[in-house]
C-alpha cells in the first residue's frame, strides 16, 4: 500500500470545509429528518404501504448519518444546534441507549486516530469476521453507548438527552401505535446496513486492515448518487482521502487529484 504523504498547507487550504459546508451538511440533516417524519405520518395514514415507508428511510436515513458525519469533523458540540447535539447520528434515536453529539464526536475522533486497531474505538464493528461484524453493526448504537460509559463515565447532559429521546419515542410510538414497530425495524435495518458499509467494506480489504478507497462501476455512482446523494456516496467511495485528510470538504473527494496526496 502506498505511503500517502499530506499535501503541502497551500494545496490543502483549497479543499478543507468551511463554515458555509457546516451549514450545507446542517441543511440537509433537517431536510433528511423532515423526510423521514413525513414518510412516518403517511404511514400512519396509509397513504404508502411498508414497502415505500422502508425505501423513504432506506434513501433518507444515510443522508442523515452521513451529513452528521461530515459535520463531526468541522464542528464541536458548542458550535451544533440543539437538535443534533442531542440526537446525533440519527434523527429517530435508534435505541434507549445511544450517545448524544460530544460522545460521537469524541468516539469519531479516536477512529481516525487509531482506525482499525485494537485501540479504535469503532474496531468491534470493523474487525473478526463478517458474521460477527454484522452483529456488532446491528448492536452499534447500544454498544457504543456502554462500551463509552464504561470507559468514559455517565454524565448529566448525557442524562438529559437520554430522556429528550425517550419521550420522542413515545410520543412516536403513540401517535403510531404498531405500526411504530415498522418504522423502527427499517431504520435499524438500514442503519446497520450503512454501518457495514462505511466501517467494515472501507476498513477491510482482500484480506487487510486499512483505509481504502471502494471501487465501484461509474454507472453504479451516478446511480447511488441520484438515489442518496453525492454527499453520501463520495463520503464512503473515497474514505482512504478522507482519512489522510479529514478535514478536506467531500464535494472535493471526487475531483482533488489523487497524486496530491498519495
Amino acid at each position: 500500500m502506498k505511503t500517502i504523504q499530506t499535501p503541502s498547507k497551500k494545496k490543502l487550504s483549497e479543499y478543507l470545509a468551511t463554515d458555509k459546508d457546516a451549514i450545507k451538511y446542517t441543511r440537509h440533516c433537517s431536510i433528511s429528518a423532515i423526510f423521514l417524519l413525513i414518510g412516518y405520518l403517511l404511514f400512519i395514514a396509509e397513504v404508502i404501504s411498508p414497502l415505500v415507508l422502508f425505501v423513504v428511510v432506506a434513501v433518507t436515513l444515510p443522508r442523515w448519518v452521513i451529513n452528521f458525519h461530515e459535520i463531526l469533523h468541522i464542528r464541536n458540540h458548542k458550535q451544533v444546534n440543539g437538535v443534533i447535539r442531542c440526537l446525533a447520528a440519527s434523527p429517530i434515536p435508534l435505541s434507549l441507549l445511544t450517545l448524544s453529539y460530544p460522545e460521537s464526536r469524541e468516539i469519531h475522533l479516536n477512529h481516525h486516530r487509531f482506525a482499525t486497531e485494537a485501540s479504535d474505538p469503532d474496531a468491534y464493528h470493523i474487525r473478526g469476521n463478517f458474521f460477527l461484524v454484522c452483529l456488532n453493526a446491528l448492536t452499534s448504537p447500544e454498544q457504543s453507548f456502554i462500551r463509552f460509559v464504561i470507559a468514559k463515565g455517565f454524565n448529566f447532559q448525557l442524562g438529559i438527552d437520554l430522556f429528550i429521546k425517550l419521550i420522542i419515542l413515545m410520543v412516536l410510538a403513540w401517535f403510531g401505535k404498531e405500526k411504530f414497530i415498522w418504522f423502527w425495524l427499517s431504520l435499524r435495518i438500514v442503519y446497520c446496513l450503512g454501518d457495514i458499509v462505511f466501517f467494515r467494506f472501507v476498513h477491510y480489504q482482500e484480506g487487510k486492515y486499512g483505509t481504502f478507497q471502494l471501487y465501484l462501476p461509474d454507472m453504479l455512482i451516478k446511480l447511488g448518487e441520484l438515489i442518496f446523494g453525492k454527499t453520501v456516496i463520495q463520503a464512503t467511495i473515497n474514505h482512504d482521502i478522507h482519512h489522510q485528510n479529514p478535514g478536506i470538504a467531500v464535494g472535493y473527494l471526487a475531483t482533488i487529484p489523487r497524486n496530491e496526496i498519495s
